[in-house]
């Protein structure tokens, strides 16, 4: 089995690459890079999730737009950017729309597949967005989230505090615009699935998973970091960073949050920061990236030590458990990222 698997390296060129994975001979082979102009050009990042669009294109969220890839040649067409575009995580396609987790505005807006803004679920309101555009950041979301029935607002908003391996700092907040930047945001969501039914979004930071059709949570677990989310034979599965993989049932059509499976990756031997997913018939197949004592992540993904985490691909069985296949993707010098995990049995026709 074959599958494709977008990501980047934690260095300082921004560049994106799309590879080949097979299962089968546990190798994997690069179609393309991608390197942003310098306008659109963000150190660390590269690219982030995909899907396969109604119209037969690939299209895959880099931190400041969306790539449009032509599977029958492997090269770029197109590249769709706005303004507000801040730390893309994720393009879901359906019905010929496609939808983009715009993670840094707390938002998943919709597009047409030529690229027309249609509408966004915004997670924010307008004037928070507007605030952190320019360079601030509120000291309290709740505050923001419920100013109260007194008639007035009383956040007191404050200029973006020093930099982290993770956030600009107030300098950079100035000189920058904002889809060149990394900012401190509310909710994280990363990842979509749109069915008939539901508009469903993971989000990082309160381990939920939320219906953007009637603002509902569906799903909840104090503890849990969910990034990726399929929709697959009637079970919604989930990654979370820490290498736990959940299916919640969707058996009537809607996800509910009964958990069904429950799995823990770092037992099989392998860990490391755990995100992309892509299930099949009798697997689920997850991506790990490499951890650095020197590059820590800000949640706590793990009681193992960085040292012996990896950058790979892991095929576990379903039904067992069992681990049925691995290919190592690890980069020692530039220090490869897995981000999305690609069915599309189409991409391997000669």
């Amino acid at each position: 089995m074959k599958f494709l698997v977008t990501g980047g390296w934690f260095d300082s060129s921004g560049e994106g690459f799309l590879a080949e994975v097979d299962l089968a001979s546990g190798r994997s082979r690069e179609l393309l890079r991608w390197t942003p102009p310098p306008h659109l050009r963000v150190p660390a990042k590269g690219f982030a999730g995909g899907c396969v669009g109604g119209d037969g294109n690939l299209y895959i969220a880099a931190h400041a737009a969306v790539i449009r890839v032509d599977p029958q040649r492997w090269q770029i067409t197109g590249v769709l950017h706005h303004p507000c575009f801040n730390d893309l995580h994720h393009v879901s396609a359906h019905r010929n729309r496609l939808y983009v987790s715009n993670t840094g505005l707390g938002a998943l807006d919709v597009f047409t597949l030529d690229g027309c803004f249609l509408g966004s679920h915004s997670l924010l309101p307008a004037w928070v967005n507007h605030r952190r555009i320019a360079g601030e950041d509120p000291p309290d979301w709740p505050a923001t989230l419920s100013p109260g029935w007194d008639g007035t607002s009383t956040t007191s908003w404050q200029t973006a505090g020093r930099s982290d391996s993770y956030h600009d700092d107030a300098q950079s907040r100035r000189a920058l615009p904002f889809h060149r930047l990394k900012v401190r945001d509310h909710l994280h969501p990363n990842h979509a699935c749109v069915t008939e039914r539901q508009s469903l979004v993971t989000c990082l930071y309160d381990g939920s998973v939320r219906d953007l059709r009637d603002w509902s949570v569906v799903y909840q677990e104090a503890g849990l970091f969910p990034h990726d989310g399929v929709l697959r034979d009637g079970h919604f599965w989930l990654t979370s960073i820490d290498g736990r993989v959940l299916a919640l049932d969707a058996s009537d059509g809607k996800v509910s949050g009964e958990v069904v499976t429950r799995r823990s990756l770092f037992e099989l031997g392998h860990w490391g920061w755990c995100r992309g997913l892509a299930v099949t018939d009798d697997l689920f197949c997850v991506g790990l990236t490499e951890v650095r004592r020197g590059r820590l992540p800000k949640h706590h993904w793990s009681e193992r030590p960085p040292e012996g985490s990896e950058t790979s691909v892991l095929a576990v069985e379903r039904e067992s458990g069992r681990l049925a296949a691995r290919v190592d993707l690890t980069d020692r010098e530039r220090h490869a990222k897995i981000y999305s995990l690609i069915l599309w049995e189409d991409a391997w026709a000669e």
